[in-house]
C-alpha cells in the first residue's frame, strides 16, 4: 500500500488516539497526537494549559504545534477543536486525507466524563458535548473527506475500514464508470473528456461538479481545479448537466461525489431531494450548494453572501432587484441584510408573488422600472449572459448616483453595466458576486478559507 498522510478529527471520545496508534501499527507509518505534542513542548497538561492560558491561549500553542508537522506521510490525531481555525485547516488538508470519528452523545459522554479537562462552556457534561458538537458538526463535515462511526467499533476495527478506503478507493468503480458515462455524452470541453478518461480508473479522487441545465457557461471548473491543486487535494471539479435534478442525484451514492455547486434551473427544485438545508437556504427557498457527507445530502445557499458582501459600504433605502427565480430570492434576502428595502420586478410579476410573500416586498413588471428611483439595482435575469446584447431595462432607466450590480458575469462588462456606466452610475461587476459566493462555498465543501485575492488571480 503506498503511504499517505491520515488525518483524523473529531470530538473528543470518538476514537482518534486509540485508532491513530492502531492505524500506524498496520501501515508502519509514523503517529503524531497534536494534544501530546503541545504537551511535549509546553511541559504541562492539557488541563494545565487550559487553566493558565485560556482555550485562546490553548489554541495559539496548537496552531503553532501543527504548523510544524511535517508534509509527509503518517498518521496524525488532532485535538477536538482543532478545525476551528481555518489557518489550521489549510495545513492539515494538504496533501492529506482527512477521516471524522463520529461517536453518538451518549457514548462520548460515556468514554469522557471521567477526564480532567476543563469545561468549554460551563454547562453540565452531557449538555457540554450535544451544545458543542451542533456547533462543530457543520466544520467537522466540511474539513473531512470521509465519516467513520465509532459509536461500536473498536480501534482496531475502524482502522481497518479507514485502511479498505486507501486500499480500494473511495468509490464503487462501476457507480463511477456509470456516472462518467453519462457526464461523457453531454457537451462538456473535448479537453474535459480527455482529463476524465485518464482519471477513470483512479477511485482515490473525490468528484466535485456544477449542476445545472444549461452549465457549459460556468468558470468553476477551472477555478476549483486549481484550488485543489494549491492545497493538495485528490479532487476534480466537473460539469454535471443534467435535466432532473433527483434523477441526478439519485445516481450518486458509491460515485466518490463530495460535493456540488447548483445553478440554474435547480437551485429550487432540488431542494425535496436533500436531507438538510441551511436556515438561509431554506428563508430564500434556494440551494446553491450541496455537500454530500456520509450519503447525506445538505443544502446552503452562498449566492446571498456572493451579493452581501460585495455591497459593503454602499448606502441607500430602495433596491430594485430584476427577477423572480432563485438569484433573485438571494439577492432580496442579501440586500434587506444590508438596510435596503427591497422592490422585485419581474416580466411577469405574477412569477414575483411567492417571492414577495416571503420577504414583503413590492413587486411590479420590470416596464414599471421608471415609477422607481432605487439607490441600487440588482439584475438577477440572465439577460446580457454570453453575447445576449439586450439589457433586462431601458438604458433610460438608469440615472447618475444609481449603484447597479449585475449578477450575470459571462462577460464581465455586459450591457447593463455598460449602459449604466454611460448614465454616470457606480457599477459592480457579476464577477464579485460569483467570486464572494464560491470563496464561500469552497469553504463548505472542503473547509478551507481561501484568500479572495487568490480567486481574483485565477479567475483573471
Amino acid at each position: 500500500m503506498a503511504k499517505r498522510r491520515i488525518v483524523l478529527i473529531g470530538y473528543r471520545g470518538t476514537g482518534k488516539s486509540s485508532i491513530g496508534k492502531a492505524l500506524s501499527r498496520m501501515t508502519g507509518q509514523g503517529y503524531l497526537d497534536t494534544d501530546q505534542l503541545i504537551e511535549d513542548a509546553t511541559g504541562k497538561k492539557i488541563s494545565q494549559i487550559f487553566e493558565s492560558e485560556g482555550e485562546a491561549g490553548f489554541r495559539e500553542i496548537e496552531q503553532h504545534v501543527i504548523a510544524r508537522i511535517p508534509s509527509g506521510a503518517g498518521i496524525i490525531s488532532t485535538g477536538g477543536g482543532a478545525v476551528i481555525r481555518p489557518v489550521n485547516v489549510r495545513m492539515l488538508r494538504m496533501n492529506s486525507l482527512v477521516i471524522l470519528l463520529n461517536s453518538s452523545p451518549e457514548v462520548i459522554y460515556n468514554r469522557i466524563h471521567t477526564s480532567d479537562r476543563p469545561s468549554l462552556t460551563g454547562l453540565p457534561p452531557r449538555e457540554e458535548i450535544e451544545q458543542v458538537l451542533k456547533e462543530r458538526m457543520p466544520i467537522y463535515r466540511s474539513v473531512a473527506d470521509i465519516v467513520i462511526d465509532t459509536s461500536t467499533t473498536t480501534p482496531e476495527e475502524a482502522a481497518r475500514q479507514i485502511l479498505n478506503l486507501v486500499e480500494n478507493g473511495i468509490c464503487v468503480p462501476d457507480k463511477r464508470k456509470e456516472l462518467f458515462s453519462s457526464v461523457m455524452k453531454t457537451a462538456i470541453p473535448s479537453g474535459e473528456k480527455i482529463h476524465l478518461k485518464k482519471i477513470s480508473g483512479d477511485y482515490d479522487i473525490f468528484l466535485y461538479g456544477i449542476l445545472g441545465y444549461p452549465c457549459l457557461h460556468s468558470k468553476s471548473p477551472g477555478i476549483y481545479n486549481h484550488l485543489f491543486a494549491d492545497y493538495g487535494m485528490p479532487a476534480h471539479y466537473t460539469w454535471f448537466e443534467h435535466k432532473d435534478p433527483g434523477r441526478f442525484l439519485s445516481l450518486l451514492p458509491g460515485t466518490g461525489v463530495r460535493g456540488l455547486s447548483v445553478t440554474i434551473p435547480h437551485k429550487e427544485t432540488v431542494i425535496p431531494y436533500l436531507d438538510e438545508i441551511k436556515h438561509d437556504a431554506e428563508s430564500i427557498g434556494a440551494v446553491n450548494t450541496i455537500l454530500i457527507q456520509d450519503e447525506k445530502k445538505y443544502g446552503f445557499n452562498t449566492d446571498w453572501k456572493g451579493i452581501y458582501r460585495p455591497l459593503e459600504g454602499t448606502l441607500g433605502d430602495t433596491a430594485v432587484i430584476l427577477g423572480a427565480g432563485g438569484a433573485a430570492a438571494a439577492a432580496v434576502y442579501a440586500v434587506s441584510m444590508r438596510g435596503f428595502t427591497p422592490v422585485i420586478l419581474n416580466r411577469t410579476p405574477e412569477r414575483a408573488e411567492h417571492l414577495a410573500r416571503k420577504s414583503g416586498a413590492e413587486i411590479g413588471s420590470l416596464a414599471d422600472i421608471g415609477k422607481y428611483h432605487p439607490d441600487l439595482i440588482i439584475n438577477a435575469t440572465p439577460v446580457g449572459m454570453g453575447s445576449d446584447p439586450h439589457t433586462p431595462i431601458p438604458p433610460s432607466a438608469l440615472q447618475p448616483g444609481m449603484k447597479v450590480f449585475d449578477l450575470v458575469y459571462t462577460p464581465r462588462d455586459t450591457p447593463l453595466l455598460q449602459a449604466a456606466l454611460a448614465s454616470g452610475c457606480s457599477v459592480i461587476p457579476g464577477t464579485e458576486m460569483f467570486i464572494h459566493q464560491l470563496a464561500e462555498q469552497f469553504r463548505i465543501l472542503t473547509g478551507i478559507d481561501t484568500p479572495v485575492s487568490r480567486l481574483r488571480e485565477i479567475l483573471a
